[in-house]
């Protein structure tokens, strides 16, 4: 019984990250641009020239969590 409820809310999890990384893509695709944005399950996928350049000098890029507000 205590697997099928850790399965369960691994599913519930996994599918709560997944949502959360799609809304973060988006927002970041919308908020800064020239900035490639993909979505790749629960993780977030950021290229661009410069991007490291702009990293250091652009907050939003550092405190991604902020765009989710």
């Amino acid at each position: 019984m205590l697997e099928q409820l850790n399965a369960r809310a691994d599913a519930i999890g996994g599918r709560a990250a997944g949502d959360t990384a799609a809304r973060l893509a988006e927002r970041v695709r919308d908020g800064v641009p020239g900035i490639s944005v993909s979505a790749d399950g629960d993780r977030v996928i950021l290229s661009g020239r410069g991007l490291w350049r702009r990293w250091l000098a652009d907050p939003a890029l550092r405190w991604l969590g902020g765009l989710l507000r």
